[in-house]
């Protein structure tokens, strides 16, 4: 096959979904990264006709559309509801010759699920895929459930920034200490083998964008639309220390204010105060148990006092902390979960979520679920993240608790403590 001309690509009707996000308290804090990059590649290599349609902060959906291409993203917990989208999108497209394809996290660790229902499935990272897509509809190929993956890219630094000009950025709410902070993404890919996750889309190979190319990117917030505070969206910000130092000192001179996510055994108390001259107000970490048991069984790779030191070490700069945990790994019982709430009380923490545990497909627990001490159901209307409590549900269980008694651990564990938690910690606004 040919390039194709001009021409033709701007003839190329293409819309992007971003599905609601029903599993989150509010959906309307972060925008999709991953379809603005689709964005913004998809433009810098000819196709202009591309929209984003954003379906968070319950948007109504079209009466009608006529596309060539309908892309969807979806998570795991989204997937139900792409489901129903694509046959609303079938049914009110004018195109019937269209291409229904989807790509994202669930179905990058499980494409089956998929397999009926759309013509094309992406697995993996989607840039490179969603050209062989627009370049084989123009050739007239005929999709028959097809699914494609690509290499990954190696040099990020050349992927466009997201196309945050496609959907209206500022309806977008997070605040950090009231002020409207915006979300950047700095690398892609996990090394770390939790047994827990699935980094299906972006892989196990860290993949890190040069500190200049962040740098202008944050720049280009600051200038175009006017934030000063950030959410670093990396999965682990300081996973190479040189780059991080390099970066805090590069960041310093813009005097912003950020926000990114932290592995305790990535961070030692001289780069956390680096970090907070910087800017850094706060840093997530995944505690995950306060069982090491539990780290051991899940494969975390770190012990309960990396975090209990990291805690100390953050106080220590005047950098706040949030933990994240999760209730429902394979061999919960009792004794772990005293163990997680002796953290969280012993722990100093300005603040914490508490989630059930989701069985992500392409995960090491999903695909050997019997060598773990756990059940589940690949029901994924019970995946939720971070949802109402009294309103969870799960399929987990294990062979010390079930179903129910895991729902009411974690509801009766964010009722004692979280509250009382952030309240006490003076620098928490609430």
């Amino acid at each position: 096959m040919g390039e194709l001309s001009e021409r033709e690509k701007s003839q190329l009707k293409i819309l992007l979904v971003n599905p609601p996000s029903t599993f989150l308290i509010d959906d309307n804090v972060f925008p999709s990264l991953g379809l603005l990059y689709l964005s913004a590649y998809l433009k810098a290599n000819g196709y202009k006709n591309v929209e984003v349609l954003d379906l968070n902060g319950k948007k109504a959906l079209p009466d009608y559309v006529d596309k060539d291409i309908v892309g969807f993203y979806s998570n795991t917990p989204q997937f139900p509801s792409v489901i129903k989208l694509l046959r609303h999108f079938k049914e009110t497209n004018k195109n019937k010759r269209a291409v229904y394809t989807i790509g994202g996290p669930h179905v990058s660790g499980k494409p089956e699920d998929a397999i009926i229902d759309f013509d094309v499935i992406v697995v993996g990272e989607g840039e490179k895929a969603i050209l062989d897509i627009l370049k084989l509809y123009a050739y007239g190929h005929r999709f028959n459930h097809d699914i494609i993956r690509h290499p990954y890219i190696k040099d990020i630094d050349q992927i466009p920034f997201p196309d945050r000009d496609v959907i209206d950025i500022k309806n977008y709410h997070y605040l950090m200490d009231g002020e409207l902070t915006t979300t950047l993404i700095t690398s892609r890919g996990c090394p770390f083998q939790c047994a827990f996750c699935a980094n299906n889309a972006w892989g196990k190979t860290i993949r890190m964008r040069s500190p200049g190319n962040v740098i202008d990117e944050l720049k280009l917030l600051i200038d175009k639309y006017g934030y000063r505070s950030f959410m670093f969206f990396d999965d682990t910000m300081t996973i190479n220390r040189r780059r991080m130092v390099t970066l805090c000192e590069m960041v310093r001179e813009l005097k912003i204010r950020y926000r990114c996510f932290v592995r305790s055994d990535t961070v030692d108390k001289s780069l956390l105060d680096l970090m907070k001259r910087s800017g850094c107000e706060e840093v997530g970490i995944g505690m995950e148990s306060g069982s090491q048991r539990i780290l051991d069984l899940i494969n975390k790779g770190q012990g309960v006092e990396d975090n209990m030191k990291a805690v100390k070490w953050c106080r220590e700069v005047g950098i706040r902390v949030k933990g994240f945990f999760v209730v429902g790994f394979p061999g919960e019982d009792t004794e772990s979960i005293n163990e997680t709430t002796n953290f969280i009380e012993e722990a100093d923490l300005h603040d914490f979520d508490i989630t059930i545990y989701i069985p992500y497909p392409g995960s090491k627990i999903y695909k050997e679920k019997k060598k773990y001490d756990i059940k589940f159901e690949n029901n994924y209307e019970d995946a939720w993240y971070k949802g109402i409590p009294g309103f969870y549900r799960t399929s987990v269980s294990t062979s010390a608790l079930d179903s129910e008694d895991i729902i009411k651990i974690r509801d009766d564990i964010e009722a004692k403590y979280k509250k009382r938690r952030v309240l006490e910690d003076k620098k928490i606004k609430v």
